[in-house]
């Protein structure tokens, strides 16, 4: 378990970070990171998962740091493309290369504004979160299996989040409907395999 003094010095270090390459590649808004020379905006890699870890830890910032997070924040929301966000800063989403998966998209990053909508308890933030959900259960089903990153289980826990959120029992309904196609390909997977070795 971390100190209340460890959680500050790494939330600093982490500001400080995104502040510096922000400046040095002179971005429009205080906080940018980069994973490889990609500016990814995702959860898996991107800045949508670091500004979460940030609020969740708001409290231990100071009142300046606080706002360039919020200021963060926002500039992501901007970046929606049609419920969607490009994996990485400054694209444009095509339809037909359209990823909505929990690393990259609104899946993952409906978490981002499920955060900043129960620290601030502003509308808009709820609201994207609940747009997130809608592209989600509108693409339907990944084929890539069953996993959080690009599976079935990181869209049907959008919809567990959504239920939390907002007690509609549609997104029970929603997250029960994938669980047994998650089964299903678990399934699969493993029979897969168990034949493989043999």
């Amino acid at each position: 378990v971390l100190t209340p003094a460890q959680i500050k010095s790494i939330c600093q270090a982490i500001l400080d970070s995104g502040k510096q390459y922000a400046i040095k590649k002179r971005k429009p808004f205080p906080l940018m990171y980069s994973y490889y020379g990609t500016e990814y905006l995702g959860a898996a890699h991107g800045l949508s998962s670091i500004l979460q870890m940030l609020l969740s830890y708001h409290e231990h910032l100071k009142p300046s740091d606080r706002e360039l997070v919020w200021q963060s924040v926002d500039f992501l929301m901007e970046q929606e493309q049609n419920c969607n966000w490009p994996p990485e800063l400054g694209e444009t989403i095509e339809r037909e290369n359209e990823l909505v998966h929990w690393c990259h998209g609104a899946p993952g990053i409906a978490y981002l504004f499920a955060k900043a909508y129960l620290v601030s308890k502003k509308p808009q933030y709820l609201d994207t979160c609940i747009r997130c959900g809608e592209l989600t259960w509108q693409k339907g089903l990944l084929k890539k299996g069953p996993g959080i990153c690009h599976g079935v289980a990181g869209s049907a826990y959008v919809f567990l989040l959504l239920y939390r959120l907002t007690g509609n029992s549609k997104y029970i309904y929603r997250a029960q409907s994938l669980f047994p196609v998650n089964l299903i390909k678990m399934e699969h997977l493993l029979y897969t395999r168990q034949h493989c070795f043999k």
